[in-house]
């Protein structure tokens, strides 16, 4: 028994002596505090892609399941649009050798920076429209995202070559439902219809809440006198603001005269709307 002091002492030891220990609290804008990633490795997603088939003109959607592997969501998206489809009925558009920079969300717009190599090569104003919305429309998938500013570098580009990207652009419906349409082609219809005097086919290209004899005799007296003497016209430039249900395009234009003289027009803007697999015109106005 004559152990039994010896013993309690250690304890008494022992406890008093953890009680000394010091602890570090580590807070959370500490350099040292332990990061915690929100998307734990392995979780997979399912993402919405769009490319375009390889028989008709649309984009279409393939749904793809990923792993995220602790990246953001928006940069899988992109990383798997690069990536390409295997899928038979689908092509891939995106130009080789694109790269992925950098990709931020503010205020549910996404700011997607790639390389010079998406616009280094001049392409065919279809397959603009299907690499630029190909982009849009993946990304515009994700919940948390509206629109899309492509970034080319770093920087803004006033424009692809006919569509524009120095503003956001927003999900195109309209080449998923039907195949790509130039709307140039429709402001050279009612331009030449007008030359051919068909003030009828003009009327009813436009969109017009009431259609009457009394409106069209208007609209008939107006174009005759605006445009007495007119010969020719021609469409020296154009660009495409926005291709969905409601598309805006602006273009200049050179109008020639019986006497000789030609006048060269200011930037023109020229709204329009999808509706049944037809186009009509709401409105046409000078861009000074």
């Amino acid at each position: 028994m004559r152990y039994k002091p010896k013993i309690i002492s250690i304890l008494i030891l022992i406890v008093f002596l953890s009680g000394c220990q010091s602890y570090t609290t580590i807070h959370e804008d500490d350099i040292n505090y332990p990061f915690i990633n929100p998307i734990p490795k392995g979780t997979q997603a399912q993402i919405n892609l769009f490319f375009p088939l390889k028989k008709v003109d649309v984009l279409a959607k393939e749904i793809r399941t990923v792993n995220l592997e602790n990246r953001k969501l928006e940069t899988v998206v992109i990383d798997e649009l690069l990536k390409g489809t295997d899928n038979d009925e689908f092509r891939n558009v995106i130009p080789n050798g694109v790269k992925l920079l950098s990709i931020n969300i503010q205020d549910s717009i996404a700011y997607v920076n790639f390389n010079k190599a998406l616009i280094n090569e001049k392409v065919e104003e279809v397959e603009e429209a299907l690499i630029i919305y190909s982009i849009v429309n993946s990304l515009t998938s994700i919940e948390d995202i509206d629109k899309v500013q492509i970034l080319i570098e770093g920087e803004k580009r006033e424009k692809f070559y006919i569509y524009k990207l120095n503003e956001p652009i927003e999900f195109s419906h309209l080449v998923l439902d039907m195949p790509y349409n130039s709307p140039i082609i429709k402001v050279k219809e009612y331009y030449n219809a007008l030359m051919e005097r068909d003030y009828r086919k003009m009327f009813e290209m436009e969109s017009t809440q009431y259609k009457n004899e009394t409106r069209y005799n208007i609209f008939e007296l107006y174009y005759e006198t605006q445009n007495r003497g007119l010969v020719d016209y021609e469409i020296t430039n154009y660009e495409i603001i926005k291709y969905d249900n409601e598309t805006i395009l602006r273009y200049e234009m050179n109008l020639y005269y019986s006497d000789g003289s030609i006048i060269k027009s200011d930037w023109m803007e020229i709204n329009m709307k999808y509706n049944e697999n037809q186009s009509l015109i709401i409105k046409i106005k000078n861009n000074k």
